[in-house]
């Protein structure tokens, strides 16, 4: 992970696809705390402080943007470190941005010299943006979660690399702009220099009048979220980042071009709705309202912009949160079982591993064995479940104490009464790679106390409920003295 990210998100946008290098970085930036925290036998903690490290000083160096770095870190990633652990991640975060600066020297990325300061009359127009750009960072999750999932049914074949890979080509042969990251075409849109943008349409077609301007524009918001999620499917290696300041600089142009042209008098600074809007699709994709303000007031030093900002910042986070409650990362690992959500209680319920909550003290007994023999079993042992397995190790069924108590004093049955007959299906069973969240709610939806554990059909052995509780609440014990360090 220290180095295979750099290699390959290096060739993926070098070779147009359309995402960032934010992510691979990040990637990068938390391995190489993760593998130094390994290499020291740091604990928990300083293991996790070390990655969050790693990324503030990654997104610090990439953008020249300290306080970026370290609001990254802290809002998206780390958020119940203590007080104490922020010295470290804001070192981190200034550090990687001074070697980036004696190394590569000091540059803003996109320039802030157009744009006026904060008018309190154009508030309401602000909240409408941060409206628009709420939606259009919903459009962005939704179409990137309904891709992941087709994407991945593709799985084990060439197809998700012919398919996404000809629909991209398709795309940036149409559009252009689509072609790699996309900065270029952000900062032409920040100096108001349309035709540099239009002069890439397809076959060199002129892009001419604020209708077919603005056509142009929302095909170009449409088509980026697509192409980033194909490069994606297609196996490329990049991130969202890009993208979204991508979509936000389109859609804030744009919005400021047509209030421009309706008639109602309006005369609004079209750099200063880009880069306003940049920060709306940034906070409203990766719900990081502050990592928004703050990264584009930082990498454009426009500072007299934060009001503005942060208004359209807010209304974004709360337009998408009410809809997606998670950010397209977290909603990824919550939908592989690996990840519960920030609440402390699912947390710890999430980190408990099946495999070593299995009970192997349970006395099998196969399907043909007779009563007798059953009973034979049933009186040296302490349980009251006992699971059917046949001589193959395959999982048959169970059978209670309760199946078989009124034919325990019936010796005359014992010859010709066999297991499988007496023997009945589970509520449900579990499979040893499911997590804790689904295996919980197979608990609740079944009412069960204890349920069998599979390796596909193989028998591994009973996992209680009153097990888990008893590791949850270890667990939930040690997660408060962590926190409390």
């Amino acid at each position: 992970m220290m180095y295979s990210h750099v290699v390959t998100s290096g060739l993926t946008v070098g070779f147009g696809g359309s995402v960032g290098l934010e992510s691979p970085i990040v990637v990068t930036g938390s391995a190489i705390g993760s593998n130094l925290g390994m290499l020291f036998h740091f604990n928990y903690r300083e293991r996790t402080l070390l990655i969050g490290c790693g990324v503030a000083a990654a997104i610090s160096s990439l953008f020249n943007a300290p306080i970026a770095g370290f609001v990254f870190t802290l809002e998206i990633l780390l958020l119940e470190l203590a007080v104490s652990s922020f010295i470290p991640v804001l070192l981190a975060s200034v550090a990687g941005a001074i070697t980036t600066s004696a190394l590569a020297g000091t540059e803003v990325i996109f320039s802030s010299e157009r744009i006026d300061p904060f008018r309190l009359d154009q508030i309401h127009l602000f909240l409408l943006l941060g409206a628009a750009t709420g939606i259009i960072s919903l459009f962005f999750i939704r179409v990137s979660n309904y891709s992941r999932r087709w994407f991945t049914g593709l799985q084990g074949s060439t197809r998700p690399f012919l398919y996404g890979g000809i629909l991209l080509g398709l795309c940036i042969f149409v559009f252009p702009p689509l072609y790699g990251e996309g900065y270029s075409t952000i900062r032409a849109l920040l100096l108001n220099d349309m035709d540099v943008i239009a002069d890439q349409s397809f076959f060199g077609l002129k892009v001419q009048g604020t209708t077919a301007i603005l056509l142009y524009l929302v095909a170009l918001l449409l088509l980026k979220v697509l192409a980033a999620n194909l490069t994606q499917g297609a196996g490329g290696n990049g991130g969202m980042f890009a993208p979204s300041l991508f979509v936000g600089a389109a859609a804030g142009y744009a919005f400021a071009l047509l209030m421009n042209n309706v008639g109602l008098g309006y005369h609004l600074n079209l750099a200063t709705f880009t880069l306003v809007a940049m920060a709306g699709v940034l906070c409203g994709v990766n719900h990081a309202p502050l990592t928004g303000v703050f990264f584009i007031a930082e990498i454009t030093s426009g500072y007299e912009l934060m009001i503005p900002l942060v208004i359209v910042a807010a209304i974004s986070y709360v337009t998408v949160k009410y809809f997606e409650p998670h950010p397209m990362p977290v909603r990824q690992l919550m939908d592989k079982g690996l990840f519960a959500g920030y609440d402390s209680d699912s947390r710890a319920i999430s980190k408990l591993d099946i495999t070593k909550l299995i009970e192997q003290d349970f006395q099998t007994v196969q399907p043909n064995m007779n009563l007798g023999q059953l009973v034979e079993v049933v009186s040296h042992c302490s349980r009251n479940l006992f699971p059917v397995v046949d001589e193959e190790g395959a999982f048959r069924g169970i059978i209670t104490l309760d199946d078989i108590r009124t034919l325990m004093f019936k010796p005359e049955r014992y010859a010709d009464t066999y297991v499988s007959q007496l023997m009945h299906a589970p509520p449900t069973v579990l499979q040893k790679q499911e997590g804790m969240d689904p295996a919980m709610k197979k608990f609740d939806e079944t009412g069960a106390w204890n349920l069998p554990v599979l390796d596909g059909d193989k028998y591994l052995g009973i996992i209680s409920k009153s097990r888990i509780f008893g590791v949850y609440r270890k667990l939930l014990s040690e997660e408060s003295t962590r926190l409390e360090l």
